[in-house]
């Protein structure tokens, strides 16, 4: 008789238990929203350039090296937007940009994607380190770099800057921060561009 009972409350205790997993399992999930950085709005520039440049490395800061979206909620706050993703590595998108961006501006003849060979007679090479590049707790899209142009053949660098702008989202969402910081990607390209020779 004590050891039904003694069952009977470990059957209760085990369906308490396993009722919220089972309910969290049953309930509908939302499906993953994906996210690009776009280039410039211009169209491409036909200039007649003849220099071929190479893009990257573009490095980015680890804590932003992650498919989910990432955002500040306070100055030491990063936020990850779980349910909001990168379509593709953050690093790889950038530098994809940033080679659209300078093909619309018309600087090259050719351009190159980091890592390149000797045959691809790189000329000029555009470096860039991000170390902020997210959404602030004031709603406001940040994008703080250092960038440098290299002459490949000598490793002479021939131009280097510092660059720390935010843009103003039309709005709060995701979409609106994304497109912020395709904005200030494209000015970023905009100052690398007028510096190369």
């Amino acid at each position: 008789m004590m050891r039904q009972t003694v069952r009977k409350m470990i059957s209760r205790y085990l369906v308490l238990l396993i009722a919220p997993v089972l309910v969290a399992c049953a309930s509908p999930s939302v499906p993953d929203q994906y996210y690009l950085l776009s280039p410039m709005a211009q169209p491409a520039s036909s200039s007649g350039a003849t220099r071929v440049i190479g893009v990257g490395p573009v490095s980015i800061p680890s804590y932003l090296d992650r498919s989910t979206i990432v955002t500040r909620s306070a100055a030491n706050r990063p936020e990850v937007k779980s349910g909001y993703r990168w379509a593709e590595p953050l690093a790889e998108n950038i530098n994809r940009v940033l080679m659209d961006n300078l093909d619309r501006a018309g600087v090259a003849s050719r351009l190159e994607v980091f890592p390149w060979n000797s045959r691809d007679m790189v000329e000029w090479q555009v470096v860039v380190d991000i170390d902020a590049f997210e959404r602030q707790a004031d709603g406001n899209v940040n994008l703080t770099a250092r960038w440098k142009l290299v002459h490949f053949s000598t490793g002479e660098i021939v131009a280097a800057a510092k660059y720390n702008k935010v843009s103003a989202p039309g709005d709060s969402s995701i979409e609106g921060t994304v497109i912020g910081m395709s904005s200030l990607l494209a000015d970023l390209t905009s100052e690398i561009a007028m510096r190369i020779p």
